[in-house]
């Protein structure tokens, strides 16, 4: 069955080198709110996760349930009241989480096989007719190709865990006009977006700066080694229906576990809500900015968490990434050029280190085209060299410390 696949994924491959093609390997993330029930503006923040995308430069490797209950807080207990790790740990576990993780990655199907579409997408696209003759003759080996999906791939899974609570910061002012109007004592008199408006509600709306959140994001990775992966091949992959395997990876709760990286806590600043006229986009902005910060903050603690970016131009030097990545005049980025070794694995050399020009950073927070000080003008950061230089078009960026 391990054959199988390896062929599907040589005849499925690309030629790195083509000018017409650029490929780069995502890493995949599957997002999970923690929710507190007992907390104001608990279903509102709910819903506004629910929509929330998952960011361009990961994989959406969502499963099809999202929102957890978050452990029992004991808000006496200062120091350890927020701490939900230990719950963390035991909800992904009591739910196999990585096995299901694993059974998106292979297609697991009702009638219990598997098949590798997904690495095929993930992995190797733009595929011509022209590039698997080429490839067939080529000397890039079966094993490099597997290697190549297993490590690139599937082990570069993450889970991150969004435990999501409100705080309500407003001054006591703030608070006695919502009262007046309704905002704090019954959400249905501030409609969503779209709809309209009162003009008394309106003005409040704009100016209100008191809706605020606390995100600790909690980082695992999907562990996929060589053990975990012979494994699974010997002991539940199949292409045909089999009620044994079947069965038996169903109950299994112990070759497929998470790794947990680390976590990092946002606490959310005023927004600036100018331009957005219903509750449920207030939320969404809010949070959405937070989850964005500790996405951000958890890649710079976390190296292997780092994900690479593709230059948009080379002259100037652009990238598609900005201030929801964190990028500000202290950062750095190698250059990476894309090949192959002998076996057939992708490799990624650097060759230049680049860092972003002074007043050309791209701001793609959410909903930034509201901020006062937004540059409609500016539409990707623009970086200088640093050192070494960029040979071509279709190399990618990483962030470096």
């Amino acid at each position: 069955m391990k054959h199988y696949i390896l062929v599907l994924l040589a005849m499925s491959c690309v030629n790195l080198f083509s000018q017409d093609v650029f490929r780069y390997h995502k890493s995949s993330i599957y997002s999970i709110m923690l929710k507190h029930e007992n907390q104001e503006y608990c279903d509102e923040l709910v819903s506004c996760f629910n929509k929330i995308p998952i960011p361009e430069k990961f994989n959406n490797h969502n499963l099809p349930i999202r929102v957890f209950k978050a452990g029992i807080l004991e808000e006496s207990d200062t120091t350890n009241s927020a701490n939900q790790k230990a719950h963390v740990d035991a909800l992904l576990k009591k739910n196999a989480i990585g096995r299901r993780l694993v059974a998106k990655w292979f297609n697991f199907s009702k009638a219990g096989t598997f098949n590798p579409q997904m690495i095929l997408e993930r992995g190797y696209y733009n595929v011509s007719a022209e590039d698997v003759a080429m490839l067939m003759r080529s000397y890039k080996t079966q094993d490099g190709i597997l290697y190549d999906a297993g490590e690139e791939l599937i082990g570069h899974t993450y889970v991150l865990v969004n435990d999501i609570r409100y705080g309500d910061k407003r001054s006591a002012k703030e608070k006695r006009m919502s009262v007046a109007i309704g905002i704090g004592t019954a959400l249905s008199v501030i409609p969503f977006v779209g709809q309209g408006i009162m003009a008394g509600a309106g003005i409040l709306t704009n100016d209100y700066s008191g809706f605020n959140v606390t995100v600790t994001s909690y980082l695992y990775r999907l562990k996929w080694d060589k053990e975990v992966e012979n494994g699974f091949y010997q002991l539940y992959y199949t292409a045909t229906p089999n009620a044994e395997k079947k069965q038996a990876f169903a109950k299994d709760k112990e070759l497929f576990s998470l790794e947990y990286i680390g976590d990092y806590t946002v606490h959310s600043s005023n927004s600036n809500f100018k331009g957005i006229n219903g509750r449920e986009e207030q939320i969404r902005k809010v949070c959405t900015r937070a989850i964005d910060k500790a996405i951000a903050q958890l890649q710079k603690k976390h190296p292997q968490f780092r994900v690479r970016t593709p230059l948009l131009t080379v002259s100037p030097i652009t990238a598609q990434i900005g201030l929801r990545e964190d990028v500000d005049m202290n950062s750095k980025y190698e250059v990476l050029e894309v090949g192959e070794s002998e076996d057939g694995r992708t490799t990624y050399k650097r060759v230049a280190v680049i860092k972003p020009k002074k007043g050309a950073i791209w701001d793609n927070r959410y909903l930034a085209e509201f901020e006062e000080d937004y540059n409609a003008s500016i539409k990707a950061t623009e970086f200088e060299l640093v050192s070494g230089s960029i040979p071509h078009e279709g190399v990618l960026i990483r962030e470096i410390d």
